[in-house]
C-alpha cells in the first residue's frame, strides 16, 4: 500500500481575510498614490456618490452617530477583552492575550480602510493651490501690508453694519449660508455641490471646550460637530469650514479658503465672520513693527471681539490643549499633510497667491 502524501492544511478563510485586511491597510498607509489618480477616480468620481449617500442617510436622524461609534466601540472593546481574559484557561492567558491583540489590530485596520473609503482619501487629492495656479512670489510683506490695511478698514465698517442684526443660530446657517456655499463649490469644480448641513452637538463638546477645538467632521458618518461655545460672529466661518471638509476639501487651509470665499458671498454678518477670521492671520504674517502699527487701526468693536475670542480660548486647560494639538498634528502628518497643524495658517497662500483669491480681494475691497 502506497503511503498517501499528507496534504498541507489550507489556511482558514477567516485567517486569510484578516491577513488581507491588515496588509491592505499597511499598503494604503505607506504607498503613495498618484494625486491625479485620486483626484479623478476618488475625489471627483467615487467620493461625491459616497457623500450624497452618507449625508442623505445621516440627515434623517438627530443622533450624533460618531458618539455612538466612539462610546459603543470603546465599551465593546473593553468588554470583549475582559470577557476573553476572564474565561481564559489556566496557563493559556498569554495565548488569549496574543489572539486579542491580533484581532484588535485587524479591527483597527478595517476601521482605517473604512475611513479612507468614506472620506480620508481626500487628503491625497491634488492640492487646491496647484489647481488654482498658486504663485509664491505674490505673497510678499508689502502686498500683505496693503491687504491688511484694506481688510481692517472693511472689518471696521462691517462691525457697524452688523449691530442692528441678529447673528444666525447654528441651525439657521444651512439657510443663511447654504446657497453661497453651493456657488463656491461649483466655482471650485465640486459637482454635484452639497447643501449645508445642520451642525450637531457632540458628547465631545466638553472636551472641545477644554482643548480649544472649534469643530470637526465625523469622517465615518460625515456629520458636522461644532463647539457650541464659539462666539456668534465665529459661527458662520467655523460651520462653513466644516462643511468644506465634507465637500471634499480635507486640507485645513483649503477648508479655511472655502469658508472665507463662502462667507464673503453672504450678508454683512457672514462677511464680518470672514474678515474677523482672516485679519488676525494677516497681522500674524507681518513683522512685529507692522503688526503693532496696523493693529492700532482696529476699531473698538473688532478689538473687543478679538479680546472675547482670547477670553474664550483662555478657558481651555493647557495640558489638554497641548495634547489635542499634538494629536491633531500627528493625525494630519499621517495623512500626508506635511506641515501638520501649521497648515491652518496656509490659507493666506490661497487668499493672496491665487487668481481666485486676488479677484475676491478686488471685488470686496477694490484692490488689484
Amino acid at each position: 500500500m502506497t503511503a498517501r502524501k499528507r496534504e498541507r492544511p489550507r489556511p482558514h478563510a477567516a485567517t486569510l481575510m484578516r491577513v488581507v485586511i491588515v496588509a491592505s491597510a499597511v499598503a494604503m498607509a505607506v504607498i503613495p498614490l498618484p494625486q491625479a489618480l485620486v483626484e479623478t477616480v476618488y475625489s471627483r468620481g467615487t467620493y461625491p456618490v459616497i457623500r450624497q449617500l452618507v449625508t442623505g442617510l445621516t440627515s434623517l436622524t438627530s443622533l450624533v452617530l460618531f458618539d455612538l461609534l466612539l462610546v459603543g466601540g470603546v465599551v465593546t472593546l473593553l468588554a470583549w477583552w475582559m470577557w476573553r481574559l476572564t474565561r481564559a484557561p489556566r496557563g493559556g492567558r498569554s495565548r488569549v492575550l496574543a489572539s486579542l491583540t491580533a484581532q484588535t489590530l485587524v479591527c483597527a485596520a478595517a476601521l482605517y480602510l473604512v475611513f479612507l473609503g468614506v472620506w480620508g482619501l481626500n487628503y491625497r487629492r491634488e492640492s487646491l493651490a496647484a489647481r488654482l495656479g498658486y504663485t509664491a512670489s505674490r505673497v510678499t510683506d508689502p502686498v500683505l501690508e496693503t491687504l491688511t490695511v484694506a481688510a481692517i478698514e472693511k472689518l471696521n465698517r462691517l462691525y457697524d453694519a452688523t449691530q442692528e442684526r441678529a447673528w444666525p443660530r447654528l441651525d439657521e446657517l444651512p439657510v443663511r449660508a447654504g446657497a453661497a456655499f453651493e456657488r463656491v463649490q461649483l466655482r471650485l469644480g465640486v459637482s454635484p455641490a452639497m447643501a449645508g448641513l445642520v451642525p450637531k452637538r457632540s458628547l465631545l463638546t466638553p472636551y472641545f471646550r477644554r482643548a480649544g477645538i472649534d469643530g470637526m467632521v465625523d469622517p465615518f458618518f460625515l456629520q458636522v460637530l461644532v463647539n457650541d461655545t464659539v462666539l456668534p460672529f465665529e459661527r458662520p466661518f467655523v460651520t462653513v469650514h466644516e462643511w468644506a471638509h465634507v465637500a471634499g476639501f480635507a486640507h485645513e487651509a483649503e477648508a479655511n479658503f472655502v469658508a472665507w470665499l463662502t462667507c464673503l458671498e453672504g450678508e454683512a454678518s457672514m462677511r464680518y465672520s470672514a474678515w474677523s477670521f482672516l485679519v488676525p492671520r494677516l497681522l500674524a504674517a507681518l513683522p512685529d513693527e507692522a503688526q503693532q502699527r496696523l493693529g492700532a487701526a482696529l476699531g473698538p468693536g473688532p478689538r473687543a471681539d478679538f479680546a472675547a475670542v482670547r477670553a474664550r480660548l483662555s478657558r481651555t486647560i493647557p495640558v489638554v490643549q497641548r495634547n489635542a494639538r499634538r494629536l491633531n498634528d500627528r493625525y494630519l502628518k499621517a495623512n500626508r499633510v506635511a506641515s501638520g497643524v501649521a497648515s491652518y495658517g496656509e490659507v493666506l497662500q490661497l487668499a493672496v497667491g491665487t487668481d481666485l483669491g486676488r479677484r475676491q480681494w478686488s471685488e470686496e475691497v477694490g484692490l488689484e
